[in-house]
């Protein structure tokens, strides 16, 4: 009996042992919000971003626009907030360090370290919280029924883990009036925000129709998202938002994209703006959960601006600006 006793026992041990070893590979073969790709997965990605040839325009100008950043070179500065550049047709708007936002190849790379390097007295900031670009001259104003698209490819860094603790976005239009929130954001949020949802999931922002619309997309290290935006600057009765991401339709509506008191479409902008880490409660939040900095690449932006009345106004312009 007690031989018996002994072979079953010895038969369950190796039998929990082939489980352990089971389950131990079948995790090991899926990627964790954090968990690092590899080298050359992550290469991969990034070399996959097309190159091209650069037509740009002013904000203010209608029509066709493209920046491939293989041909549109970030000017060196020092001693500012920004400086403009492709032409002055874009400008720079960093805080507090001036290397945040830099040439990669065909991509640009958004960088940020809170406290490396220490902010200078030039700046308002104590911490390094903001890297974008946006488009110029600032203070556009469209008019009441403007259409815009915009297209382009995000790719997360290679190390990048979701915030617990500190929401982000990474593309916003702002109407230029000092104190008030963007119109329209893609934001990631931190944990629990918006009744209970996980830190990192992607936001479609309707600030002007005070919206909060979930996507149910994580980003995870080294995923690149296709983007496409299309809106059309009103009141609810001409007002029109639409979102892909990844070829997916994530908000659709006939909607408020303007303020009542503000009536008019701002300047469109694209990054990394971490308000949270203006401070040093957020910036230690961040270090807690071993988040030292934040990295991102943007790959070649589409654009079209049309006013009503314009050809081909309101036409499906997504196979124009959808990345390639």
């Amino acid at each position: 009996m007690k031989i018996r006793m002994t072979i079953l026992l010895v038969i369950f041990i190796v039998y929990l042992s082939s489980c352990d070893k089971s389950d131990s590979t079948a995790s090991s073969q899926v990627k964790t919000p954090g968990q690092q790709v590899s080298d050359i997965v992550f290469s991969e990605t990034l070399n996959a971003i097309e190159d091209c040839v650069s037509a740009g325009g002013m904000s203010n100008e209608t029509g066709y626009k493209m920046w491939c950043w293989g041909d549109t070179a970030i000017p060196l500065y020092m001693d500012k907030t920004g400086i403009d550049f492709s032409n002055g047709e874009l400008t720079i708007d960093s805080e507090c360090y001036e290397k945040q936002v830099t040439n990669f190849g065909n991509l640009l790379k958004f960088r940020i370290d809170p406290t490396d390097p220490v902010v200078e007295s030039w700046c308002s900031r104590n911490y390094n919280m903001r890297a974008e670009i946006r488009t110029n001259p600032w203070g556009v104003r469209h008019d009441s029924g403007t259409e815009e698209w915009f297209g382009w490819p995000y790719i997360f860094g290679k190390t990048y883990i979701p915030d617990q603790n500190n929401e982000w976005l990474f593309f916003q239009v702002h109407n230029g009036i000092e104190g008030e929130s963007p119109q329209v954001e893609i934001l990631i949020i931190k944990d629990g925000q918006f009744g209970g949802h996980d830190a990192g999931e992607l936001y479609i922002v309707n600030a002007a129709n005070d919206e909060y619309q979930p996507t149910g997309i994580i980003p995870k290290a080294g995923d690149r998202l296709d983007i496409v935006v299309h809106v059309v600057w009103g009141d609810s009765s001409n007002g029109l938002l639409q979102v892909w991401i990844n070829g997916q339709s994530v908000y659709d509506k006939q909607v408020a994209t303007v303020y009542d008191a503000y009536p008019w479409g701002g300047n469109a902008k694209w990054g990394i703006y971490k308000w949270p880490w203006a401070e040093e409660s957020g910036v230690q939040k961040s270090l807690q959960q071993g988040i030292t900095y934040l990295e991102t690449f943007m790959g070649p932006l589409r654009a079209i601006t049309r006013k009503f009345g314009d050809t081909d106004y309101l036409k499906n312009s997504y196979p124009e600006v959808v990345p390639r």
